[in-house]
């Protein structure tokens, strides 16, 4: 059946005529065919399978098809599909037979309508559009319906807060998202004044704003900070709109509310952060994948000499020096590459600017809030001032360096002269002269090392553990010193460190053994890899490590003053394994000894 009003313009109603007697059908169907105003269904349909508007039929119609058009109208419930029923004039009084058989069919079928024949073709056509208002009445309503109830069922599974007041403000509908997001039951606030629901937050001109648009018949959209039930204060943005009749009279206002609470925290908290960012002396910047500028702060911009918004979508080449913008080039990509971060020092020259720095980079990969890699973070420390300083103790460290050795080579050689010339007393301390001076010589190398790390950007590479494991004992086999060194080493174990890591572990191979007090020591090199690190630890059974010393591997703090070799070989070691990301940890052997383990980042697999 059709659930659509037929437009007359452009589909004329259909009429079905199941009029049993042929004389009156074939008149009938002669008067639709000639007819503008209505269309003659297809007969050949079956009667509840058939499009049309209107059926008109006789006795022998209703007798025939009786089942048939009650299913017909059945089915069409609740649109109205109305039947005309056909009754010769001389045979009125048979709707009334005792006998009941035309009654009961018209009780049945559900005749809408009653014509006496014979009837002229205007009173005809009267009759059926006075049917057909009626057709087309409950197609109207059946719409409303329709929409009404889809206009509910999208509310109540809208994810925002819906709600409909009268005039006054009352609340006369809340949804489901209304509940979860105020936290009142629909039923404790209907009929109460939406006024429940205001925080004191709002100022008069807000809601005089309000008032005024909606009252006006238009919609009023603005951020609103309402309360929830407990009294907890949330954020929506809101929109209130007139409910109009069909007269174009206001007959009750909808206003829906979208929890933008977390939105509005996270708004804030971005602009706390873009604001320490823009207020940072250092550069920081983000670029996309192809290297382009998405965000930057104003320290990049006074470096480059060009304002913050001419640099966005643009990269390093508009400003930098060739040279320089082509290793940050390579250094993006290795970041994309690997996704991990990467540090290094760059000394750009700013062509527009005029200015010059020296920057230790710190670069990371970039995701968006689906986890997704868009491109590369970087954080530049102007370290300017602290290269220059470190310059300059480098120059001072070589001096030093330089003058000491000088004297202590002179004071060695006098008291190794002296040894030699003599004996008993003087002999002996001639010998501890010698001992101090070559101690000495060993501390100004291991200061100059440290002093080295220390003034240098470090740059990570990758180094097998289990191969500098096994090296590092064959030297000390080669040595002078006389030990038991063994190792324990899976095939390969990459670990991501500073270049100064060999040194560092044999530093701790040969403090356990000059610090031992057996015969022969023993010191085994163990190397594990544990997920996203390598492990190596330094077992030896001496007689363990001073608190001084525990002191310095694991916090760089030092309980005393340092005046021996092994004092700074451990500061050595500490902040080759600090500069390399990594951990230490110290504990007792068992039986006896020290055991120290150093845990060190693996590379990121790419």
């Amino acid at each position: 059946m059709s659930d659509t009003p037929p437009d007359s313009s452009t589909d004329p109603p259909r009429i079905y005529p199941l009029v049993a007697d042929q004389g009156n059908e074939r008149v009938l169907k002669e008067w639709l065919v000639s007819h503008d105003t209505y269309a003659l269904a297809d007969v050949d349909e079956p009667v509840e399978a058939g499009a049309f508007d209107l059926c008109i039929v006789d006795r022998g119609g209703i007798e025939t098809f009786s089942e048939e058009l009650q299913r017909a109208k059945s089915d069409a419930d609740p649109v109205l599909l109305p039947v005309l029923l056909l009754v010769p004039e001389a045979r009125e009084g048979i709707i009334e037979t005792d006998r009941g058989e035309i009654a009961d069919n018209v009780l049945r079928t559900g005749v809408d309508e009653i014509v006496m024949l014979p009837i002229r073709q205007v009173e005809l056509e009267w009759r059926i559009r006075a049917l057909l208002r009626l057709r087309d009445q409950s197609l109207t309503l059946d719409s409303n319906v329709r929409q009404l109830s889809r206009f509910k069922q999208a509310a109540e599974a809208a994810g925002h807060a819906i709600f409909v007041t009268d005039l006054e403000g009352h609340i006369e509908y809340a949804n489901p998202a209304f509940e979860e997001i105020t936290g009142y039951d629909r039923e404790e606030v209907i009929g109460d004044d939406v006024n429940v629901l205001s925080s004191g937050g709002m100022s008069d001109a807000y809601y005089a704003d309000l008032w005024e648009t909606i009252t006006a018949g238009e919609t009023f959209e603005a951020e609103i900070v309402n309360h929830r039930k407990d009294g907890s204060e949330y954020t929506a943005y809101q929109t209130i709109a007139p409910i109009l009749d069909d007269t174009g009279e206001i007959t009750a206002y909808v206003a829906v509310q979208m929890d933008i609470t977390e939105q509005k925290n996270l708004r804030e908290r971005l602009k706390r952060h873009r604001d320490i960012v823009q207020r940072l002396s250092d550069p920081i910047m983000i670029q996309d994948e192809s290297g382009r500028f998405e965000l930057v702060n104003e320290a990049l911009a006074e470096f480059a000499g060009l304002p913050a918004e001419e640099l966005l979508g643009t990269d390093e080449v508009s400003f930098m020096d060739a040279d320089s913008s082509a290793r940050i080039a390579r250094k993006k990509r290795e970041v994309m590459e690997t996704e991990s971060p990467m540090g290094y020092s760059i000394s750009p020259e700013f062509e527009r600017s005029g200015k010059e720095a020296v920057f230790d980079t710190r670069r990371y990969p970039f995701y968006d809030h689906g986890g997704e890699l868009t491109g590369t973070f970087a954080i530049c420390r102007d370290v300017t001032e602290l290269k220059e300083r470190a310059r300059q103790l480098r120059v001072l460290d070589n001096i030093l360096r330089h003058n000491l050795r000088n004297d202590l080579t002179v004071i060695r050689g006098r008291a190794d002269q002296l040894r030699s010339e003599t004996d008993g007393e003087l002999a002996e301390m001639a010998e501890t002269i010698v001992t101090y001076a070559d101690a000495l010589m060993t501390t100004g190398e291991k200061s100059r090392a440290i002093t080295n790390l220390l003034s240098e950007e470090p740059e990570s590479v990758r180094i097998d553990l289990s191969r500098t494991a096994a090296l590092i004992a064959d030297r000390i086999d080669a040595s002078e010193l006389v030990a038991d060194v063994t190792v324990d080493t899976p095939e390969r174990a990459i670990a991501s460190v500073t270049v100064n890591i060999e040194k560092a572990i044999e530093e701790l191979v040969r403090n356990a053994i000059i610090h031992n007090d057996r015969a022969v020591p023993s010191v085994t090199l163990c190397v594990t890899t544990a997920g996203d690190a390598v492990e190596l630890r330094v077992v030896d059974d001496g007689p363990g490590l001073s608190e001084m010393d525990r002191d310095v591997l694991t916090t760089g703090q030092a309980v005393d003053s340092l005046y021996h070799g092994s004092g700074l070989g451990l500061w050595l070691v500490y902040w080759t394994v600090r500069r390399s990301d990594g951990s230490i940890a110290v504990a007792e052997a068992d039986p006896r000894g020290t055991e120290i383990t150093l845990r060190l980042p693996a590379p990121v697999a790419e």
